[in-house]
């Protein structure tokens, strides 16, 4: 038997090892990962990148000494995620830690280099206070130069640090041709998705011409929402990209609306449908509402006031964690608007593979289509099956370029003038890790969502909702109850033995 003394020496000898370990641990750089989507282990990309590493590649990480705790531990992640690329590369990452603050040469260094200062709130003394910090990074490698102006997000830390190695290191981007020509929305319209492109990317626009194919220096093609007529010369030489070798990102609206003017959804034809059946890819003639999907504000009278009200859109599908593909294995939240199922049409060679599919609780609806913003949608009207929205082909044997086809255009589009808005981050996501999906050519895919925190609500239909709720009600009763008989019980059996001759307390 155990006696006290001995427990407590076994304690204080448990509490050494743990110690040791961990010192032993922060000083040889080992991590246990236990997180189950392997947020501190570093991804197979970013070893990729490392190994191929040609020469030694520098980051300088301008940080503010003392800064507030949420903000510290941000730096001390940065420090250890370095630590960890310096030891997979055996050397070839190399970092420095610089406080600029209160050096007036080192302050306007960092301006130089791209680190600007940000103001983070502090509280003093029961006083809230504006602090003038810096908390970022520029990563060079021989001549070529990325900053990471602000490093604050500890989700997305691995994959700013490797892409920036990966831009200084490449000595050959792919070029991308965005089509226009077609009423094609310009690429000032697209900021958020030509930053993250150019990183890893040279960015044109393309425009086709009758007699010439695609250019030998576009590695592939973009052709986002086009509402024009595509002449059968273009589709020609779309067809010779993909011969060619030359990937292709097709993201069109089947669906036209203007639901400033009317309420009506319209069949719109490009010209794209045959030329897609062609390659594989049947698109339908429907539009898909799904109860997992967006919402938008409209305008309410309540009393005297008129309020904007958001309201659950079911044209606009919201897809929550995606999965089945690697363009959108890690996404979390993508809204398209108004889309059209596709099929396999069993006339291509290549090998057809969904990307976003709708949930069960989805339906078609026969166009033209009137939108009533008051319609009370039921489990009936959505009553399935799950259709998909957006596909992939890839050729057999290698023989070709990839496909992939979205039936809405305007997903990663911000637009322009008044009505330029800011995208979901998961859509422009979405857009490019399709376009590294095709071109095959950075291998960053894994990285640009890895660690995402938003986790949505599982969807449930009524019935399994009602259950839920009764269960809510019932079950802390019925725990009181069963409590309270097994305790009347217990007390009964203990009356019986007081009660037997000879019974001792």
């Amino acid at each position: 038997m155990r006696t006290r003394g001995s427990i407590y020496r076994f304690l204080v000898l448990l509490l050494a090892v743990v110690v040791l370990v961990n010192l032993v641990g922060q000083k040889l750089g080992f991590r246990w990962d236990l997180t189950d989507d392997d947020r501190y282990t570093l991804g197979n990309a970013t070893q990729r990148i490392l190994d191929d590493l040609p020469t030694a590649v520098t980051v300088t990480a301008y940080f503010t000494e003392d800064l507030p705790p949420d903000l510290e531990r941000t730096k001390s992640a940065f420090h250890d995620l370095l630590v960890e690329y310096n030891q997979r590369s055996d050397g070839r990452v190399n970092f420095e830690f610089v406080d600029p603050s209160g050096d007036e040469a080192l302050e306007n260094e960092a301006v130089r280099e791209g680190v600007r200062p940000v103001l983070v709130s502090v509280r003093e003394k029961d006083k809230a206070e504006q602090l003038r910090a810096f908390m970022g990074a520029v990563v060079k490698h021989e001549e070529d130069k990325a900053v990471i102006p602000v490093v604050q997000d500890l989700e997305g830390m691995e994959w700013m640090l490797s892409r920036s190695i990966k831009q200084v290191s490449t000595t050959r981007k792919p070029t991308i041709g965005f089509v226009q020509g077609h009423g094609e929305p310009s690429m000032n319209a697209m900021p958020q998705a030509l930053q993250e492109l150019n990183a890893l990317y040279h960015v044109e626009h393309f425009t086709f011409l009758d007699t010439l194919p695609v250019y030998d220096r576009f590695d592939m093609l973009v052709m986002l929402d086009p509402k024009d007529s595509i002449p059968p010369a273009h589709l020609h030489w779309m067809d010779d990209a993909l011969a060619r070798g030359k990937g292709l990102v097709v993201a069109y609206g089947p669906v036209a609306s203007d639901l400033a003017n009317e309420p009506v959804l319209r069949t719109r034809d490009v010209g794209l449908n045959t030329w897609l059946r062609r390659h594989g890819v049947e698109v339908g003639n429907t539009v898909m509402a799904d109860a997992s999907c967006g919402t938008v504000s409209i305008m309410q009278q309540r009393g005297q006031f008129s309020l904007q009200t958001p309201v659950s859109f079911p044209y606009f599908p919201l897809f929550a964690q995606p999965e089945g593909h690697p363009a959108v294995d890690g996404l979390d939240a993508v809204l398209l608007q108004f889309c059209t199922p596709l099929h396999p049409s069993g006339e291509g060679t290549g090998t057809y593979r969904p990307m976003l599919t709708t949930s069960p609780r989805s339906t078609e609806l026969e166009l033209p289509h009137v939108i009533d913003l008051q319609k009370p949608w039921t489990d009936a009207d959505l009553a399935g099956p799950a259709q998909v929205v957006a596909a992939t082909v890839e050729p057999e044997n290698g023989a070709g370029g990839r496909l992939a086809v979205f039936t809405n255009g305007t997903f990663a589009v911000n637009g322009s003038g008044q009505r330029m808005q800011q995208l979901n981050p998961d859509n422009v996501n979405l857009l490019v890790n399709t376009i590294d999906w095709v071109s095959d050519r950075t291998g960053l895919i894994e990285l640009r969502t890895k660690g995402t925190a938003y986790r949505p609500l599982r969807e449930l239909g009524d019935g399994r909702r009602l259950t839920i709720k009764l269960m809510n009600l019932l079950l802390p009763i019925l725990l009181v109850l069963g409590y309270g008989l097994l305790r009347w019980q217990w007390r009964r059996r203990q009356r019986r033995r007081r009660s037997v001759p000879g019974h001792v307390q």
